[in-house]
């Protein structure tokens, strides 16, 4: 069963095309790598998947309701605060309170090691801390679809391997990554190159 199917895609903004995707089929579960160098389309591709981009054109079909998509940004926002409640902000949001939310929260923020963060302001976060932290507050809330804009940039080698092992381990969620350069083999079952005409390759 495909939970994305895209058919001769274009966005266009002030009369110039900035993605276009012929035709993308993508399996529910699976994990795909858009791959390409910046203003390829890459980030513009998410934002149409994840639901916040209008007028676009062609078909779009994703067959997953919006509440259960999540959007990473390459620079994720975090609120003022501490990190542990950054990453309670989604399970709360959804209702889900107390133990539960903790419990929840202290899972992912343990797998993707900022846990030992999890009091701390998170405007002293690093660059790589902080796509952790936004990492763990999407996992927390248990996405159907999960779309990650270059998630490995700005982590050390401990950061990656984290994330890397965290998002393989993932079961039942369709995993989209967008990369400069091709991802680790061992993170995504398929790809999808941009070229610099936009469309993919």
């Amino acid at each position: 069963m495909a939970a994305i199917e895209l058919n001769n895609l274009r966005v266009r903004k002030n009369g110039t095309t900035i993605c276009a995707i012929d035709q993308l089929s993508v399996a529910a579960g699976s994990r795909l790598g858009i791959v390409g160098e910046n203003g390829s389309g890459k980030s513009t591709l998410l934002r149409v998947l994840a639901g916040l981009e209008v007028g676009i054109e062609g078909t779009c079909r994703i067959a997953v309701p919006q509440i259960d998509r999540v959007y990473v940004h390459q620079q994720p926002l975090l609120f003022r605060g501490s990190v542990v409640s950054n990453v309670m902000y989604g399970l709360r949001a959804r209702g889900i309170a107390g133990a539960e939310c903790r419990r929840r929260a202290r899972q992912w923020m343990e797998r993707t090691g900022v846990w030992r963060l999890a009091e701390s302001p998170s405007r002293q976060l690093s660059g790589g801390e902080r796509k952790r932290t936004a990492l763990a507050r999407a996992l927390a809330i248990e996405p159907k679809l999960l779309l990650l804009d270059e998630p490995l940039a700005d982590l050390d080698d401990d950061g990656t391997g984290r994330v890397l092992e965290v998002l393989e381990e993932l079961s039942g969620t369709t995993v989209v990554i967008t990369s400069p350069t091709s991802p680790p083999d061992r993170l995504v079952t398929d790809r999808v190159v941009l070229n610099a005409a936009m469309s993919p390759s």
